[in-house]
């Protein structure tokens, strides 16, 4: 392998693990940043879009569709959850983390009642591509591309628009949003939903990457949460990016220099050291350099 595969392929893993970071982690770093909810039903939510995904699929519905389909789908799942439940523990972290792991334990178990212990898997599409003796996939290419849109399009949605503004000023200081005159109860619901709606979008991109079954997003909520506390809430998506480049990094670097356990545990390590040096996360010691 000479030194352009070997770049190459350092680039390429380096994309994939930046990639499966912000994916499962986008949906969460909004919800916890903007409303301050420890979401432990995160992956159940992201489980409900690789359900919906690989069904819709096997009616014959298109795979860029059927993603979409899994975003509402966890959309209304999630918005049904602030509704009836949620919104009784904002602004109480502990009380909050064990609700929505209760909730996340009985979405699991009643999907494994429902549907059984497995489902049937949807092959990766779009093929591979070669760069001298090695063979990439373009799938994953394609992952990385539609995370770092998410991430442009959460900027947005919440810097250049009105309810972005409406959101903002109700994380910040809700009474006085409501003096004037913004629906916080709608706002919170809106937000949770698009929360949601990430985490769907993120199951089922990751469907055709995985095996499908009721226990689907334990393999994604612990690197989520990681990537989130690291990051820290100073700035939600600042936090995000900082922390998924930092942690990325890591990753692809011990996988090469030993092996793929070494490296999942490293980012267990490289978060430990992460939050010995910035205990309130990156994204406040980049706010602190800023204002320097």
């Amino acid at each position: 392998m000479d030194l352009m595969e070997q770049v190459f392929s350092f680039f390429y893993q380096y994309a994939d693990n930046a990639a499966l970071l912000i994916l499962a982690s986008v949906g969460l770093i909004l919800i916890f940043g903007m409303m301050g909810v420890i979401n432990m039903a995160h992956g159940e939510l992201m489980m409900i879009g690789a359900y919906i995904t690989a069904y819709t699929y096997h009616l014959g519905v298109p795979i860029p569709i059927a993603v979409l389909l899994a975003g509402l789908g966890a959309a209304v799942a999630g918005i049904v959850l602030e509704r009836l439940i949620i919104r009784r523990f904002y602004g109480q972290l502990l009380s909050s983390l064990v609700v929505t792991w209760g909730l996340s334990l009985i979405i699991s178990q009643g999907f494994l009642v429902i549907f059984g212990p497995s489902i049937l898997n949807i092959p990766t599409p779009l093929g591979s591509f070669q760069v001298g003796e090695l063979s990439f996939g373009w799938y994953r290419l394609i992952l990385f591309i539609v995370s770092l849109l998410l991430v442009a399009g959460v900027w947005a949605m919440f810097t250049r628009t009105a309810f972005g503004r409406r959101a903002r000023a109700t994380m910040e200081r809700p009474d006085m949003a409501e003096a004037l005159g913004i629906d916080t109860r709608f706002v919170y619901s809106a937000t949770f939903g698009f929360g949601s709606a990430l985490a769907g979008i993120a199951g089922g991109m990751f469907a055709m990457t995985s095996t499908i079954s009721p226990v689907f997003g334990v393999n994604y909520t612990p690197l989520a949460f990681i990537t989130v506390v690291v990051g820290g809430g100073t700035s939600a998506l600042l936090g995000l990016l900082s922390s998924v480049v930092y942690l990325s990094g890591v990753q692809t670097i011990t996988v090469n220099l030993f092996n793929q356990y070494v490296g999942y545990v490293s980012i267990m390590a490289a978060a430990i050291l992460a939050l010995v040096l910035f205990p309130n996360g990156i994204s406040s010691y980049l706010e602190t350099l800023r204002r320097t």
